[in-house]
């Protein structure tokens, strides 16, 4: 539930309950519903009375995903730190993907530096919830001919099952009247997805990523 809704509910109840329950004084809870703030403290306590649990959840903002990938190792310029696992980042980098190419480009190569610390039973359960099982499969496949690892291997098991039963493109918003540009990656074309460039592509810049951070 978001904040506004929270408090919308708090409107509709009786303070004077309300108030004895929570122990949150009257005027605090007129505040908080005509300013949609309060005291942590506070706000826990009432969600407590209202039978609510308070939970802090990751920022699942792009800003915050590539940051986190970032701190993966991913070549990104993002100055700030990012605050997801690197499952999480993974897992929502499945669902960018359909709106932004660089993701095929990032998640792979961060899957595959990352493969020896990889929740690969969390990265799965997430991909699932998310509807993304396919893109991992997709993402997993690129990463394993970069970096091979049992890992990966495992996982594509799992995941071929959910490939797509008909060729469509990953970057949904992407259009062209000339299908042949978007047949040439052999790992996407097995698992039906549309994309520019080849795998061969992505496996030269990967090396090449690998090789500055060498570098530096």
């Amino acid at each position: 539930m978001k904040t506004a809704e929270f408090f919308a509910q708090v409107k509709r109840q009786n303070f004077s309950n309300l108030e004895k329950k929570a122990s949150v004084s009257r005027q605090a809870l007129y505040d908080a519903v005509k300013s949609r703030n309060m005291k942590l403290r506070n706000f826990e306590s009432l969600a407590k009375a209202m039978n609510y649990r308070l939970e802090v959840v990751p920022d699942s903002s792009e800003q915050n995903v590539l940051a986190s990938l970032k701190r993966a190792g991913a070549p990104v310029a993002y100055s700030g730190d990012g605050s997801l696992d690197l499952e999480n980042a993974v897992a929502l980098g499945l669902k960018g993907a359909h709106h932004e190419g660089l993701y095929e480009s990032l998640v792979p190569y961060v899957l595959a530096t990352n493969a020896e610390r990889l929740d690969l039973n969390k990265l799965l359960g997430l991909a699932f919830e998310y509807g993304e099982a396919h893109v991992l499969g997709y993402f997993i496949e690129m990463a394993n001919a970069f970096q091979p690892h049992p890992k990966f291997e495992k996982a594509l098991k799992v995941l071929s099952p959910m490939r797509s039963e008909k060729p469509q493109l990953l970057v949904e918003a992407e259009k062209s009247k000339f299908k042949e540009l978007f047949e040439k990656n052999s790992a996407a074309r097995r698992w039906n997805f549309l994309v520019r460039g080849t795998l061969e592509d992505h496996l030269m810049r990967w090396e090449s990523w690998n090789q500055s951070k060498k570098k530096t």
